[in-house]
């Protein structure tokens, strides 16, 4: 099938390799799962407009598009990146506000816990929640064999490597008691909150 055309079918390469770049976006650069589609058709026009400038005397269509898709992810996140550090756009949280019946606070104080979590990515908790988390990792830790059990109570304070340097135990054996122990707080079902 001749590419140089504009008469050419896309193949299950070219959706492929768009969908692989578009996903890779995700969680970079402010983007998100809902901007996935978005991503997709942005790539998919870069690549339609890159089209007439393939020749396939010069290089062969999968390396082109390969280049194309790459390039436009690149400067998809560069452009993201930059958009984010546009020190215009940038306000400290320290800055006096003043309302209009002459009552002021600090920015800082007019972000909501809510807000504050959002840019953090991460919602609390609730209370019984934890109350449920409490119990099943109390229940876990004590169905540990003892070395495990004073392992995973370690490493609540004290890196691998600073156990390693105190017990004089060497760090792969403690990246493998580790492991262990991971397994089995993920045969516990508690691997959500690992």
């Amino acid at each position: 099938m001749s590419h140089h055309d504009n008469s050419f079918q896309f193949e299950r390469f070219e959706f492929g390799i768009i969908k692989r770049k578009a996903a890779q976006l995700i969680g970079r650069g402010g983007y998100k799962q809902q901007d996935r589609r978005d991503l997709e058709q942005e790539l998919w026009a870069r690549l339609l407009r890159a089209k007439k400038r393939f020749n396939p005397s010069i290089s062969h269509w999968r390396c082109f598009v390969t280049a194309v898709v790459e390039r436009a992810t690149a400067n998809i996140l560069r452009d993201a990146l930059a958009e984010k550090r546009d020190h215009r756009r940038i306000s400290s949280l320290n800055v006096t506000i003043v309302f209009d019946d002459d009552e002021s606070c600090e920015l800082g104080d007019t972000v909501s816990s809510r807000e504050h979590n959002r840019r953090r990515c991460c919602e609390p908790r609730g209370a019984q929640e934890l109350a449920d988390l409490l119990i099943d990792v109390t229940e876990c830790l004590e169905d540990l064999p003892p070395d495990l059990r004073i392992l995973a109570e370690r490493l609540k304070n004290e890196s691998v490597s600073a156990i390693a340097h105190e017990t004089g135990i060497p760090r792969t054996t403690i990246q493998d008691m580790k492991r262990r122990l991971r397994q089995r707080f993920e045969r516990a079902g508690l691997r959500i909150y690992m």
